[in-house]
C-alpha cells in the first residue's frame, strides 16, 4: 500500500499596488503598512491608502506603527491641490444636481 501525504501553507491570491496608482480608486479590501521610512513627510503616503476603502471594516493595518505618521501636515502645494479638488466638487455637484 502506497501513502502519499502532502503539506501546503494555505495561499490566497492576491496582488498589490503603490500608493500612487491606488489614488481615485476604490477598492475591496486593503492591508496597509503604515511604518514609514524615517524622514518621510508626504501626506499622501499615509492618506490615500487609508482613504481606499468604503468602509473600516474592510481595512487592515498591518503592524504596529508611530501615531505620528497621522500627524504629517500636507505641504502648501497639497492643501492648494486638496482647495481645487474640494472647488471642483462642489462645482461638479452645482452642475449635476440631479445625480446627487
Amino acid at each position: 500500500m502506497l501513502s502519499i501525504k502532502r503539506r501546503a501553507l494555505p495561499l490566497v491570491p492576491a496582488y498589490s499596488i503603490t500608493t500612487h496608482k491606488s489614488q481615485g480608486q476604490t477598492l475591496n479590501k486593503v492591508v496597509i503598512d503604515l511604518k514609514l521610512p524615517k524622514d518621510t513627510d508626504d501626506i499622501a503616503a499615509v492618506y490615500v491608502p487609508l482613504s481606499r476603502v468604503k468602509r473600516l471594516t474592510d481595512l487592515i493595518i498591518l503592524r504596529h506603527f508611530d501615531y505620528k505618521v497621522l500627524l504629517i501636515k500636507p505641504s502648501k502645494s497639497q492643501v492648494a491641490e486638496m482647495q481645487r479638488l474640494d472647488k471642483l466638487h462642489i462645482e461638479t455637484q452645482m452642475r449635476f444636481s440631479g445625480w446627487f
